[in-house]
């Protein structure tokens, strides 16, 4: 069936594709007086035998006077044979699909065929339930949502009721010109000014009008923070169809999960593995690992032993292993701490105590190089541990001297990174400063190290394509930006967007700068410094994107769906933000590229 706010839709052109570059075409048909459609197809004939990915369009129809052109809805189903028998299409599976699927959009229909895809339509059904076309059963009703202790994930339902809602304002009407489409089309677009007065946007100069609702919601997804909030949030109020729905104005239109289980006990460092699994450090001597859909697949304590113990970072390597900086491990290394490695199911491999030779002393961070060599911060002794990877011969042993790596201006190191030539770059807490090493640990950094740029105890730090590096400072509310041979590429950190004690930092496949913030129980992003506004924030100025259940929100990581999983070190949980970066391939190893 395809519905409008739950009225049918009348002579709606309803179209079955395959995903791909291009999209194709497998059947299509039009609903009839009651909204209905039937499409007969095989799965055991080309290309459908193959198992790829199927999702329905409808465009335009009536619900009973005139016929919208403006109308286009969508449902991402999943395998041709798992397929339901039956399939609605209406707005909150349309939303659904284009938060999800947001990166694999394009003029040709959903594409592309990267490891991401499959995922991201698993996150659809986790949104909207493809056979009723209401909102997936495992989000909170109307009634949870409205007692006096609502559970946290409310807010992903109410803004999906609420998009959807705005949607149908547009939908229910008989021609594409209403003021309804006008208003929704008008303030989807990035940049667009709401008048309360006229109910109705201006755009920014030369910026383009989508075309019907689709585009509409997929204009939303892409820019979250910078569409005109108010003017979507009037329309969805004006035309409250859907439920649970929002009763205030929203920050942004970001939608988020938020996700507990597998062990997770202050949860600190995020990394995400070829699978596209998600591994979590606990500061509580565990290791969480969560399914692409945010299902636990660690036990309830997580996985545990070989040494973890007040764990740190983490960083998956070419074959798939975990590793774990402890900063203190109990009965080895005179409790100055270790390195744990798990193999892909959560089996310890670095014996009961982990690796600790090569200097680790109290070590918070640890990144995976091109050789795969594991680099490790240590914040007790201001130096860095080099350790052979599991490729090596000998996994763990030291490649570093037994008192660590030194010079370069490493001052109480907090974050550690690597970029596609080998070299290390390291944010040190101690001085406002930041230090590289080649990939055979000589110090590319002046004895005072890089400064400059407005580093301000900066915490966490990551390397763009480009090569630049950005630094995340907490105590400054700020992000410093410097170029690979440590020049700073602005006189004064970045600020706004949002910012307020930000921890991690991560680089989606776009160059887009993801910033949490530790204080502010929030998500910042920046602009590429590739694009025309180079570091400007893109997220709300105050505020930064709100989710389900931030809470002291510790670290972020990208995965190939473009997806950005953050760990909130407050209350025990993982928040998934959907659809809002560009993808990035995974185990991150250098530089975030492209799948």
């Amino acid at each position: 069936m395809v519905s409008t706010g739950q009225i049918p839709l009348i002579g709606s052109a309803v179209s079955l594709y395959l995903a791909g570059s291009p999209a194709t075409l497998i059947t299509s048909g039009t609903t009839d007086s009651t909204g209905t459609f039937k499409l007969a197809f095989s799965c055991s004939t080309a290309p459908l035998t193959a198992k790829g990915l199927l999702y329905l369009i409808a465009q335009g129809g009536s619900t009973g006077t005139g016929s919208n052109a403006a109308i286009m809805l969508e449902t991402a189903l999943g395998q041709c044979q798992a397929l339901p028998a039956t399939a609605s299409v209406d707005e909150l599976t349309t939303v659904a699909s284009a938060y999800a699927l947001n990166a694999f959009h394009g003029s040709s229909g959903i594409g592309g065929d990267g490891p991401g895809l499959a995922p991201a339509f698993a996150t659809v059904a986790a949104l909207a339930d493809p056979k009723s076309g209401g909102p997936a059963s495992s989000l909170p009703t109307t009634a949870a949502c409205s007692s006096k202790t609502p559970p946290v994930n409310c807010i992903a339902v109410e803004r999906l009721s609420s998009l959807g809602s705005a949607l149908a304002a547009c939908d229910r009407t008989p021609v594409a010109g209403s003021q309804q489409c006008a208003a929704l089309l008008g303030c989807a677009v990035s940049g667009a000014s709401f008048d309360a007065g006229t109910g109705l946007c201006t755009l920014p100069k030369g910026a383009a009008l989508p075309e019907n609702t689709l585009q509409a919601v997929l204009a939303i997804a892409r820019n979250p923070g910078i569409s005109a909030i108010e003017g979507i949030y009037q329309l969805s109020t004006a035309s409250a169809v859907f439920s649970p729905a929002l009763t205030s104005l929203p920050t942004d239109w970001t939608l988020s999960l938020n996700f507990t289980g597998g062990g997770l006990g202050e949860p600190t460092g995020t990394a995400i593995d070829g699978s596209g699994n998600v591994w979590v450090a606990n500061y509580n001597s565990a290791v969480t690992e969560l399914s692409p859909s945010g299902a636990a697949i660690s036990p309830g304590t997580g996985y545990t032993g070989g040494g973890l113990l007040e764990s740190f970072g983490i960083a998956i390597d070419g074959d798939g292993n975990a590793w774990v900086a402890n900063e203190q491990s109990g009965g080895v290394n005179s409790g100055l701490g270790s390195v744990t490695e798990l193999s892909s199911t959560g089996a310890v491999l670095s014996g009961t105590g982990g690796y600790f030779a090569g200097g680790v002393y109290f070590p918070e961070a640890v990144a995976i190089d091109k050789s795969g060599h594991v680099w490790i911060a240590n914040y007790g002794n201001s130096t860095l541990s080099e350790l052979q990877g599991s490729s090596g011969a000998s996994p763990g042993a030291a490649l570093s001297p037994a008192s660590g790596d030194t010079g370069g201006g490493l001052s109480f190191p907090q974050a550690i990174a690597t970029d596609d030539g080998g070299n290390v770059w390291v944010a040190n807490t101690g001085a406002n400063q930041l230090s590289e090493f080649s990939s055979t640990a000589q110090a590319l950094s002046p004895p005072g190290g890089f400064s400059g740029g407005g580093l301000d105890v900066p915490q966490a730090i990551a390397i763009d394509q480009n090569g630049d590096v950005w630094a995340a400072n907490f105590f400054g509310d700020s992000v410093s930006v410097f170029n690979g041979s440590g020049a700073p590429l602005k006189t004064t950190a970045i600020s706004g967007g949002g910012l307020q004690a930000p921890g991690g930092i991560a680089i989606d496949g776009a160059g887009n700068a993801w910033v949490t913030n530790f204080r502010g129980a929030s998500l910042s992003e920046f602009a590429s410094l590739g694009a025309s506004a180079g570091g400007a924030p893109l997220s709300p100025a105050t505020s930064g994107f709100t989710g389900a259940g931030l809470a002291q929100p510790f670290s972020a990581a990208i995965d190939s769906s473009g997806n950005i999983w953050i760990a909130n070190f407050g209350n025990n949980s993982v928040t998934e933000f959907i659809g809002i970066a560009a993808p990035v391939r995974t185990p991150l190893i250098g530089t975030p590229q492209s799948p």
